[in-house]
């Protein structure tokens, strides 16, 4: 997520002078009235900021073509750098020295008003609707933008940028935080340097500093790329690139040239926005791409085609408000994600999405960021006033965030008060382990009745506790393979003393069945060796879930190899259906995912007398557990689900296949779903762990009714 901290709206400090009012009887328009007011006006760079804020808000609203837009990130730091460096250094032309309050001064003005004002607003967001879970991460988070750290805390928190695994309201602040510390220190050492040395030898330094910070960034890059995404130094190269081209230009370019280096300029960002996705090891050396572009446009002016673009109006408002924009725009992003269902049409999605967040972005603009950067604000308009923006800036920030924190525990401990009195009223719903599948088929159904009856969520739970119950309590980490591993110690659960043998294969959702095979094998007489791989499916199809998918093929060659010197009686396979997968060569994902299935069952029935494919369970993307459970008022109708998901659609694929090849196909689905709705919980047990997983406390109350559909597939001794 990009920053816009210093690179949004103008103001007089920098090359432009939007808030600067013109006289009104300057001649050539508002631009020349600009111009008038400030002899450096560029506005080609309120067209970049533009340029750059709508690169990010596209990427973040998934808009295909638009992978790569996240590089706006960089358009901003090389913009910064530029822009900041100019300052400075006519500061030091004119005055023969910098004045580092005045310069903290203007960027209090610049930053905390507006970026204070949306994190307040999204604490109240979160205090009101976000799940506990969501909200605790919240308020941790806004304490760190609030101190300008937030990079280092999600570096530390090992974030995955790219990961839409509940990311956090704060997560775009971290560029603003990489911002803010290069200009803590960078208007240092231009005092220290620029009044006392030439400006050549300036230049040299700062370029010095850039290869340095570029060095490493190549290197951590390599080392750790989701660390290295937030990290300042690995970052800092890009602000000088800025830095540097601010020392050694004096102006845009005059020449003809300059139509050359325009186009070269945005052809390099139009290379990166659709080249680069979230599998591009970044930033490193490809950074240079995009910022390598930046600078180009910045040296070319806005005197060519492309600057001429930049230039007009429309454009350049969006320049205006591209602070409050980039702002907004990410909180609004993840609300109208939760409010509307994955299923929603996708241009409904990112039309809200971009409407809601422009339309705060110019109502921030106009009543927030403008008067404070005028001065209306009468208790701010002294300069010495103004150094207390920050520290009542965190002051605030913290506050809103003990309230919101401390409201939710309320709101969560008055639910489950609630809660407690309703079952002690109505009973939980009895569950007796059975063998029957219709009997459990019955408890689905009277789960489903109770949830619409407006049953609260029982009192235990919550999204640690349902946790508290996973396959891997069973499965050691020992005995299964990670990313980037290729093997794995075989481990064996059911009879350690039956001499059959059933070979368990697939990733983790073959894995969560492993409880129900070991409490069946125990019943039935037969040892379960477990060959799995997390997201590298029992089927050989290419997924993308491994930063190098040879890992999952490699595994698989590994399985292979090891089921055949194992012989076993049986072999039982399963996946979760076409899990990060995508066409390849002209090959739909249904016909990769059908090849790979019958390639699977070829090979696994040349090995064992017995193959078995388990069926997948639906996932539950618009009602995932954890803050299905937390949300505020929740009960458990709310968290009773459709099970129309891809899953089924690999489930119908799948089971021809197996079938076809004349091996054995098991539906799953009945054991957690009827009629297309498939509830959280049955009684006090709930069914799903997390939003694809299945609970293993239902997995061993149904496994001596999925031991029944097994009988006739599986020998026993």
């Amino acid at each position: 997520m990009a920053s816009l901290s210093d690179t949004s709206a103008p103001s007089s400090d920098e090359t432009t002078a939007a808030h600067v009012p013109a006289p009104a009887a300057t001649k050539g328009g508002p631009d020349a009235a600009k111009k008038s007011a400030n002899p450096h006006f560029r506005p080609d760079i309120q067209g970049m900021r533009a340029l750059a804020v709508g690169l990010v808000v596209l990427a973040h609203v998934h808009l295909t073509g638009f992978e790569g837009g996240f590089v706006g990130v960089d358009i901003f730091f090389v913009i910064s750098g530029f822009l900041i460096t100019q300052l400075l250094l006519r500061e030091v032309s004119k005055t023969g020295t910098v004045s580092i309050s005045q310069f903290y001064i203007r960027r209090a003005r610049r930053i905390l008003p507006a970026a204070t004002a949306v994190t307040v607003l999204v604490l109240a967001y979160a205090a009101l609707f976000l799940p506990m879970a969501r909200l605790a991460q919240t308020t941790e988070d806004s304490v760190w933008s609030a101190f300008f750290l937030s990079n280092w805390g999600f570096a530390a928190q090992e974030t995955d940028y790219f990961s839409t695994d509940a990311p956090s309201f704060f997560q775009h602040y971290w560029s603003l935080a990489v911002e803010e510390q290069f200009y803590l220190l960078w208007p240092l050492v231009v005092l220290a340097l620029v009044p006392r040395i030439r400006k050549r030898t300036f230049a040299l330094l700062a370029g010095l500093l850039l290869v340095v910070s570029l060095a490493w960034s190549i290197w951590f890059t390599g080392a750790d790329p989701q660390a290295a995404y937030f990290n300042t130094p690995a970052r800092a190269y890009e602000l000088m690139v800025g830095a540097v081209l601010a020392c050694v230009i004096a102006g845009p370019l005059r020449s003809r040239w300059r139509h050359v280096t325009s186009i070269a300029g945005i052809a390099l960002i139009a290379y990166a926005v659709f080249a680069f996705d979230e599998t591009t090891p970044f930033p490193g050396s490809l950074a240079l791409v995009p910022v390598v572009g930046t600078a180009l446009l910045l040296a070319s002016g806005p005197e060519t085609l492309i600057g001429r673009a930049l230039s007009w109006r429309p454009v350049r408002y969006i320049g205006d408000i591209s602070f409050s924009l980039y702002l907004w725009h990410w909180p609004v992003a993840l609300a109208v994600q939760q409010v509307m269902p994955a299923s929603a049409p996708f241009l409904q999605q990112a039309g809200l999405t971009i409407g809601i967040s422009v339309g705060l972005a110019a109502l921030t603009f106009r009543f927030v960021e403008r008067p404070f950067q005028e001065k209306r604000v009468p208790i701010f308009s002294g300069n010495k006033r103004t150094l207390w923006l920050w520290p009542l800036s965190v002051v605030l920030v913290l506050a809103t965030a003990f309230t919101a924190s401390t409201w939710g525990v309320h709101r969560l401990n008055n639910e489950r008060a609630a809660a407690a009195e309703y079952f002690d009223e109505h009973g939980y719903q009895e569950l007796t382990p059975t063998e029957d599948p219709e009997a459990v088929e019955e408890d689905l159904e009277e789960a489903v009745e109770v949830a619409e009856e407006g049953a609260p969520i029982p009192p235990d739970y919550d999204g640690e506790t349902l946790r508290d119950a996973k396959w891997t309590d069973l499965v050691s980490a020992d005995c299964y393979a990670g990313e980037g591993e290729t093997e794995t110690e075989i481990c064996r659960y059911g009879d350690p003393e039956a001499d059959t043998t059933i070979a368990l294969i697939g990733d983790s959702h073959a894995a969560m069945w492993a409880p129900a095979l070991d409490v069946i094998g125990k019943q039935h007489g037969f040892q379960v060796a477990v060959y799995v791989k997390l997201a590298c499916a029992a089927y050989p199809v290419i997924q993308d879930a491994d930063r190098d998918p040879s890992n999952c093929n490699d595994f698989r060659d590994f399985t292979r190899e090891s089921v055949e010197e194992l012989q076993p009686d049986a072999v039982v396979l399963s996946a979760r259906g076409m899990l990060n997968m995508q066409e390849r060569d002209g090959e739909s994902i249904d016909e990769q995912w059908r090849a790979a299935v019958a390639d699977a069952m070829e090979f696994y029935q040349g090995v064992a007398g017995r193959v078995v494919s388990l069926g997948d369970v639906p996932a539950r993307p618009d009602a995932t557990p954890q803050d299905c459970v937390e949300a505020p008022n929740a009960t458990q109708e709310g968290c009773v689900v459709n099970g129309e998901s891809i899953e089924k659609r690999s489930n119908d694929i799948t089971a021809h296949e197996v079938v076809k090849a004349g091996a054995s196909y098991v539906d799953t689905e009945p054991f957690v779903c009827v009629e297309d709705d498939c509830p959280l919980f049955a009684g006090d047990t709930p069914l799903y762990v997390d939003d694809s997983h299945l609970n293993r406390l239902w997995v061993e109350h149904v496994a001596p009714a999925l031991g029944k559909e097994l009988e006739e597939e599986l020998p026993s001794d």
